[in-house]
């Protein structure tokens, strides 16, 4: 019998020979992500892929003030924008979807990943009353300097108080059955020097602040890096705000939401494998 196992998902055969058995194992390593380009798109807040086709048109959606205005556009790999519409503030709100006919792949939601989400602390709130330090995921000391130096916080390592939320926005399997790229969104509960009161007339000393992250999981492992880690962004680009992802013919994109100061950005990588065969023969008298 003749076996050819592909690790990974990939398939397997088998052909009968009396009496001998030949295994060949060709295993898929995990996959190397190079960064090729970006492009910026028009607006500087949040954005999310509607798909791609086969002819690696991607399909982008951004939405903008807080009045949920929506632009929605065909982008080529190299930034040239083939299609767009925008209700541009509410001035054109008579408008028609793009056409997504062409679409061969979407985003997916978070849903084999969904165990890496949590919710705790409210997004303020009174610490002694609400018991901030049994309602939040705790950091380290280490943590919380790094996190406080990345993101240029002026605030103390002790009025960090935690996470009091983590969420996967979006999730791209890289490698089957268990490799992720992840969009995932986090809130950070921090103390407040004096106690503050809202719109409402409702006292808080205690706030949250929203990040989003990128990172590779393995449901295998079931290890996720330190959030301080998660902040360096991905190969070859610092993120602002990933808010969605989507893999592809071995590339890779992120929707990268924008600021004040930055437009909303795609970034694209290669998906590179190596695979490795291992052959190996073994004999089983009297085998089949």
């Amino acid at each position: 019998m003749v076996c050819v196992i592909i690790a990974q998902g990939c398939q397997h055969s088998c052909i009968n020979k009396s009496n001998s058995s030949i295994m060949v194992r060709k295993m898929v390593s995990s996959p190397t992500l190079n960064y090729l380009t970006s492009f910026d798109l028009k607006y500087r807040e949040d954005c999310n892929f509607l798909g791609i086709t086969d002819t690696m048109t991607l399909y982008v959606e951004e939405i903008y003030t807080e009045d949920s205005w929506i632009a929605q556009h065909a982008v080529t790999l190299d930034g040239t924008f083939q299609e767009s519409i925008d209700e541009d503030y509410g001035k054109n709100t008579q408008l028609s979807p793009l056409a997504e006919d062409a679409i061969v792949a979407r985003p997916q939601t978070g849903w084999h990943c969904m165990s890496l989400n949590f919710s705790g602390a409210r997004h303020r709130g009174m610490r002694v009353s609400e018991r901030i330090a049994d309602t939040v995921q705790p950091l380290s000391i280490h943590a919380k300097m790094k996190i406080i130096d990345k993101l240029g916080l002026d605030i103390a390592p002790a009025m960090l108080l935690g996470v009091a939320e983590s969420y996967v926005i979006s999730e791209a399997e890289l490698t089957r059955p268990n490799l992720y790229l992840l969009c995932r969104r986090f809130r950070l509960a921090y103390a407040l020097p004096k106690e503050q009161v809202d719109v409402d007339n409702n006292p808080y000393d205690y706030d949250t602040l929203v990040i989003y992250v990128a990172h590779t999981y393995d449901r295998d492992l079931g290890i996720e890096p330190a959030l301080e880690d998660m902040l360096d962004g991905m190969p070859g680009k610092k993120l602002n705000r990933p808010m969605d992802c989507l893999h592809y013919n071995d590339h890779l994109f992120i929707a990268d939401g924008g600021f004040a100061d930055r437009k909303s950005a795609i970034h694209i990588w290669k998906v590179e494998r190596e695979t490795i065969e291992n052959d190996k023969q073994d004999r089983y008298s009297g085998y089949l």
